[in-house]
């Protein structure tokens, strides 16, 4: 592959991301939503690949008959999730804000502990500061956070993603040229 080639591959994928990213903020609830569904098909699909799985290998391998059990519960669990979205939707946003609440008080530790060894640490600690009041943000506006909270979040990472990619292919191409 020429190097040209690869550089509009980029290019292409920037773009891509970049409108992805701007229609999934546009359309937040919908893009949870759909994450949403998407999470609740996962474990169908793995839950029902899990027991019959357990089953194929039965001969094979002891305690077979958790496997299964552990496959059914998987399954049971989408098929609860698929049947109550709003409950889905709480339940991953609630890990989303707890998540950003426990990442915030890793990278104050992080950044504090640090401070003689690296430069511009405090701009790390004013990110912690930002995470911890995502995560309550998040938390504390449950159950209507839960609506918007992870397509905004996937949005964000995806434009953030895409105008990134056509930036490196943009400077990339005004080095060269």
């Amino acid at each position: 592959m020429t190097e040209k080639r690869f550089l509009s591959f980029v290019m292409t994928e920037g773009i891509l991301l970049t409108v992805l990213g701007l229609g999934m903020l546009l359309l937040p609830k919908i893009t949870t939503i759909t994450f949403g569904l998407m999470i609740c098909l996962g474990f169908i699909i793995y839950g029902v690949y899990k027991t019959i799985n357990a089953f194929m290998m039965r001969n094979y391998i002891r305690h077979f008959v958790l496997n299964m059990i552990l496959g059914l519960v998987l399954a049971a669990t989408g098929v609860i999730l698929f049947m109550a979205p709003m409950f889905n939707l709480l339940i991953i946003t609630s890990i989303v804000g707890t998540y950003f609440l426990i990442e915030s008080i890793s990278s104050m530790a992080f950044a504090i502990q640090n401070r003689k060894t690296l430069y511009f640490w405090w701009v790390e600690l004013i990110v912690a500061v930002l995470q911890f009041f995502l995560g309550l943000i998040i938390i504390l506006g449950l159950p209507s956070t839960a609506l918007w909270v992870v397509g905004i979040l996937v949005g964000v990472n995806f434009l953030a993603a895409g105008i990134t990619m056509i930036s490196m292919v943009v400077a990339t191409k005004y080095t060269y040229n």
